[in-house]
């Protein structure tokens, strides 16, 4: 006999909030670009944004293109996300696992390898150059007060660039904010992103 307080069955439908935050305007539209934009939660920034609609329309263009551009900077978009997950797994940011670690699948091809970086890069065969920057951002998010030049040289050592490490550690700080302030709101994705990345029926 199923027990009836259980959570942990298909017919289970679960009424979490998009954000913790108790919305300030019901009646808040989004503006057009940002509906039209893949950021895949909207439902949060329906009820965030209200609070301060012009500090968030500041934050969105200033972040936007690390985040969305493919030309900024000197990291790829892949190498971007690379660091996203890393990041997001140290911070156990569960919101930004889900929608980066979808996103680098897409990026690299394979969705199952991504899923492996993201749970735990060291088991996942990466280039000399991935691999320190990963370890590179593991050290800044978890202990920030020790790091050091030697920190830097490493990377160099794998022949990047000093102009290619000011963005790692952009991404990285960019990548630390965002799960900090998706953790602080309780921010979720939203559930027609959720069911667009559901495995086939089936497969």
């Amino acid at each position: 006999m199923s027990d009836p307080r259980s959570t942990l069955l298909p017919n289970f439908r679960s009424d979490d909030p998009y954000a913790w935050l108790a919305p300030v305007d019901p009646s808040y539209v989004l503006p057009q670009d940002w509906l039209d934009s893949p950021v895949p939660e909207k439902n949060a920034m329906k009820v965030l944004n209200p609070y301060d609609v012009a500090s968030n329309e500041r934050m969105a263009a200033y972040m936007g293109p690390p985040f969305m551009d493919p030309d900024y900077g000197l990291l790829s978009m892949a190498e971007r996300k690379l660091i996203g997950v890393v990041v997001s797994s140290i911070n156990a940011c569960v919101t930004c696992l889900i929608i980066h670690g979808h996103a680098l699948g897409e990026l690299i091809g394979d969705h199952g390898r991504a899923r492996r970086i993201a749970i735990n890069y060291r088991t996942v065969e990466l280039s000399p150059q991935e691999r320190a920057i990963a370890d590179y951002c593991v050290k800044l998010t978890q202990t920030p007060s020790e790091m050091e030049q030697a920190d830097l040289q490493r990377l160099r050592d794998t022949g990047i660039s000093d102009h290619k490490i000011y963005y790692i550690v952009e991404m990285a700080a960019l990548f630390n904010m965002t799960n900090r302030l998706t953790a602080g709101y309780g921010m979720r994705p939203d559930e027609e992103f959720m069911r667009e990345i559901e495995p086939a029926s089936g497969a």
